[in-house]
């Protein structure tokens, strides 16, 4: 398990606003490559998702999507932070066109108050 890069959320939301999405590719791509590494396995595979993507004319995407806000909340919980946002508000987030600020956030920290291992995180409270 390798810690990702840790980037502005806000500056990615920007980013992705001013150069008409094509950053967003640039960041999403980033951005799967990130979760392979602090999952420490190979989940995603960046070309062929896009490829998918293209092909089914956006509907693997939005599959992709939720895939990506699971696997945002197992990176948080395999690095011992308590997520944040659980994965479908991150996904509701960006539906709205605003999850590159939120998934962005939440990536930073487990990258940054969070060890590989998930030392300090004992998962969920127990139902009584």
């Amino acid at each position: 398990m390798q810690r990702g890069e840790i980037r502005n959320p806000v500056t990615v939301l920007v980013l992705s606003i001013l150069t008409c999405g094509f950053y967003a590719i640039y960041w999403w791509f980033a951005v799967l490559t990130d979760i392979n590494r602090g999952l420490g396995r190979q989940e995603f595979q960046p070309l062929k998702e896009l490829g998918l993507t293209l092909v089914t004319c956006g509907l693997w995407g939005i599959w992709l999507q939720w895939r990506m806000c699971e696997a945002i909340v197992e990176v948080q919980r395999a690095w011992g932070v308590e997520p944040r946002f659980e994965a479908v508000v991150l996904f509701l987030f960006g539906l709205l066109g605003v999850g590159p600020l939120f998934i962005q956030l939440s990536l930073n920290e487990a990258w940054e108050h969070g060890t590989p291992g998930g030392a300090g995180y004992g998962g969920p409270p127990p139902v009584v």
